[in-house]
């Protein structure tokens, strides 16, 4: 009775565990139109920065994943602007640092330390330009946040 008993319930643990098949879903694709968008400021990025293949991959992925932010936060930009604008900072911040990562000559981090030089100092010519009109902060911000290069 006893060697029944463990049968049994040794039988209903293996369906039990069995039955806790776990199906993944398959990653969602990116649009053919985020490809060719990422592929392109790849192309321009590899001939700005003279990347090696290494590099212009991680390249593409770095803009593959900011075309992909840039997607999923597109529906603050109507709804809820200043999230839409700290969210957008954010991301520009963060895809100049991962660029940052990427560049591992000295010619290209000083290229890249010279854009970002020229990006301050628009951005500060901009400001100062913006002062007197006396605009809300988030205009200023999203004023401010169109000036951007990588």
């Amino acid at each position: 009775m006893k060697q029944l008993f463990a049968l049994a319930l040794f039988l209903i643990s293996t369906l039990a565990v069995s039955a806790q098949d776990v199906k993944s879903k398959p990653p969602a694709a990116t649009p053919p139109a985020n490809d060719a968008a990422a592929r392109e400021a790849t192309d321009k990025l590899v001939a700005k920065y003279t990347l090696n293949a290494d590099q212009a991959k991680e390249m593409f992925t770095i803009q593959k994943r900011k075309l992909r932010n840039l997607d999923q936060i597109a529906s603050l930009q109507t709804s809820n602007r200043s999230l839409y604008l700290s969210k957008l900072e954010s991301l520009q911040k963060s895809t100049l640092a991962s660029i940052r990562r990427v560049l591992r000559s000295k010619e290209q981090v000083e290229l890249y330390n010279k854009t970002q030089a020229d990006v301050r100092t628009q951005r500060a010519a901009k400001r100062k330009e913006l002062a007197a009109q006396k605009l809300p902060k988030d205009d200023l911000q999203a004023i401010l946040l169109e000036i951007y290069a990588e």
